[in-house]
């Protein structure tokens, strides 16, 4: 497919198709799964079965390889040990925030072409953030950092168990996922995107993350050098928004796509068993009936 590099503005290029969500996300999510598949939902609000993540074509064989550089350092220094080991140090590195805004830039360019009604609403503080975060990605001469900050935040069970009681199925619906959008909160606006656990969020308006600590990475990165700790309501708000559109999604499934996942967990229970998606669900479980307790 020739067309214009949504990044680097080459012309005419062979685009290749580009995930939204990083590619390593999809792979752990069916590695992980009980059944050995994905489910697809569309804007509308269907569901399917699908063995990737959302592609389309945005990006030239050179830029599609710049940021794969960004993904496979984040999943080897980042990613991996969070979901393996406990992730107990992270190195400050400038692949970091390159990463966090490579992701939040593809997100951008779908939302404003699907015409999303919030980033509409923001278009006219889109366009120029659009033009920041291309020019920092390909390193422009004379570039300058903006004061818009982007954050990676690795989610815990603890850390979103206080929205159990609202929604049984938070943590599932956290650690299970991948999700981008862009969302408004108590009058801010910022670029959400969750990778099975592991989240970037960009902000739109006001400038800054507010009541946020070690959670930057750009543009003076902090990240891996505090604690980090979130304080502020509307991120908790935007991950049980989340949660609720899962709790949707999984409702609006067809008895077709039902009874296909019944034949995958039927054909392999000890994977169903050893998944994390059953580990999750006990958790939550054992969190829930200790809440009673209490």
């Amino acid at each position: 497919m020739n067309s214009i590099c949504r990044l680097c503005r080459s012309q005419p290029v062979v685009l290749k198709e580009s995930h939204i969500v990083p590619k390593f996300i999809g792979k752990y999510l069916k590695n992980t799964s009980a059944t050995g598949f994905l489910t697809a939902v569309s804007t509308a609000g269907e569901t399917k079965r699908a063995q990737d993540l959302y592609k389309t074509y945005l990006l030239c064989g050179d830029c599609e390889q710049r940021i794969e550089k960004y993904e496979t350092f984040v999943f080897q220094n980042i990613f991996q040990p969070y979901k393996t080991s406990g992730l107990t140090s992270v190195p400050t590195d400038e692949r970091i925030s390159q990463f966090a805004v490579s992701v939040s830039l593809r997100a951008l360019w779908l939302l404003l072409e699907i015409g999303d009604p919030v980033a509409e609403k923001w278009k006219d503080r889109l366009l120029p953030l659009e033009v920041e975060w291309r020019n920092y990605l390909l390193g422009s001469p004379g570039f300058i950092k903006g004061k818009n900050t982007h954050h990676m935040i690795m989610s815990s069970p603890d850390l979103l168990a206080v929205g159990l009681p609202r929604f049984p199925k938070l943590v599932l619906s956290i650690f299970r996922t991948s999700a981008w959008y862009i969302d408004e909160q108590f009058g801010s606006a910022f670029i959400f995107s969750n990778m099975a656990g592991m989240q970037t969020l960009s902000m739109v308006s006001p400038e800054a993350f507010p009541v946020s600590m070690g959670t930057k990475v750009y543009p003076e990165q902090t990240f891996g050098t505090m604690q980090h700790g979130v304080g502020w309501g509307g991120y908790f708000q935007t991950i049980m928004g989340l949660a609720q559109r899962c709790e949707d999604a999984e409702k609006s499934i067809t008895s077709k796509h039902s009874n296909m996942i019944k034949r995958s967990l039927a054909k392999d229970p000890q994977r169903a068993l050893d998944s994390e998606d059953v580990q999750i669900i006990n958790w939550q479980k054992k969190r829930l009936l200790d809440n009673d307790k209490e």
